[in-house]
């Protein structure tokens, strides 16, 4: 089978793949979710194995903490979310009234728009994605139990690759993969937590409706870089616009800019060790196909989802190419002396 075949038979298995996930999406997303939350877990499950603490009691002290979390985090969220929808037709009317003013004082100096500005978009946006996220978690007990066992399962998992493998490169490669995708989510998930929580801060601080809902957006929105962040601010500045003006608006956007600087830039990067970028086509491409494809919750596993393909990729030097087109860039390497 030439090159070309075999490229066109990988792009059919791949439609096929992807029609069939997108059908089954109810039961794929929270399998995905419970994926994902036991990757991240699993450094902790290893600390609390090496303080001596036996297998089954570590992992029952996980679960509960997984539970407890799940459980705030729905409380939080149903709360956040009613409170937010049943303000929404409020915050628009407003937001309306502010685009009709501003097309009139433009167009008083000389400036035509093709049509209002209608700046809704982003809060009826967070509303949609916050909604599909808790269809999620209402499955709370599934994505536990699946949780539950991927977790037992890791406990044994190293030693039966290397058994099925005989301790071959590949054992060691699928090692170095499962790694990075321990090391990434959990510096991530960290990181997200501590944007959350400062935001959320922040913005009590200065009286802004919703504070705890935004500081939700803010942890759930930084799992997506470069963008993430400006969809994340965009609503609590309107918000805070809405409020108290263009002076509350902009001490609520230097909060968000000081918070990214701080977390996001110098902490994050200093944690993650090496960098597992993207390049800023790709996150977009991501946000959208992830999106259509798995709903809401997609637009925000969809980073975790492509690095978890960009390591697989970079597991193997026969797709190593693969990932280095979903990388940012190649720096120009320094040439020698000689040359």
């Amino acid at each position: 089978m030439t090159a070309a075949l075999r490229t066109l038979a990988m792009l059919a298995c791949l439609a096929i793949l992807a029609a069939a996930l997108q059908q089954a999406r109810e039961l794929v997303v929270p399998f995905l979710l419970a994926a994902f939350v036991a990757v991240a877990c699993e450094p902790p499950l290893a600390w609390l194995r090496a303080r001596g603490l036996p297998n089954a009691l570590a992992l029952a002290v996980m679960l509960a903490g997984i539970l407890t979390a799940a459980v705030g985090l729905g409380a939080l969220l149903g709360a956040s979310v009613d409170g937010f929808r049943a303000a929404l037709p409020a915050y628009l009317a407003q937001l309306h009234e502010h685009a009709a003013g501003l097309q009139a004082w433009l167009a008083a100096r000389g400036v035509e728009l093709p049509t209002e500005p209608d700046p809704s978009f982003f809060l009826e946006l967070v509303a949609d994605l916050l909604s599909g996220f808790g269809g999620v978690l209402a499955n709370v007990a599934f994505i536990l139990l699946t949780v539950a066992f991927i977790l037992a399962e890791s406990l044994e998992l190293p030693a039966r690759l290397r058994a099925a493998l005989g301790g071959s490169r590949a054992a060691d490669a699928l090692a170095g993969f499962a790694g990075g995708v321990n090391r990434y989510l959990a510096v991530k998930a960290l990181t997200s937590l501590l944007t959350g929580a400062l935001v959320a801060g922040w913005l009590a601080l200065l009286g802004v409706h919703h504070a705890a809902l935004w500081g939700l957006v803010a942890f759930l929105f930084n799992f997506i870089p470069t963008i993430g962040s400006f969809l994340a601010a965009v609503p609590a500045v309107l918000l805070a616009l809405l409020q108290g003006g263009p002076a509350l608006a902009a001490l609520a956007a230097a909060g968000y800019l000081a918070v990214n600087v701080a977390v996001g830039i110098a902490l994050e990067n200093r944690l993650m060790g090496r960098q597992l970028g993207l390049s800023a086509l790709v996150v977009f491409a991501s946000l959208v196909f992830w999106g259509w494809l798995l709903g809401p919750v997609g637009m925000l596993l969809s980073i975790p989802l492509t690095v978890v393909i960009k390591l697989g990729l970079e597991a193997s030097p026969a797709t190593r190419p693969w990932a280095e087109l979903l990388g940012p860039g190649i720096s120009p390497q320094p040439r020698g002396r000689g040359g």
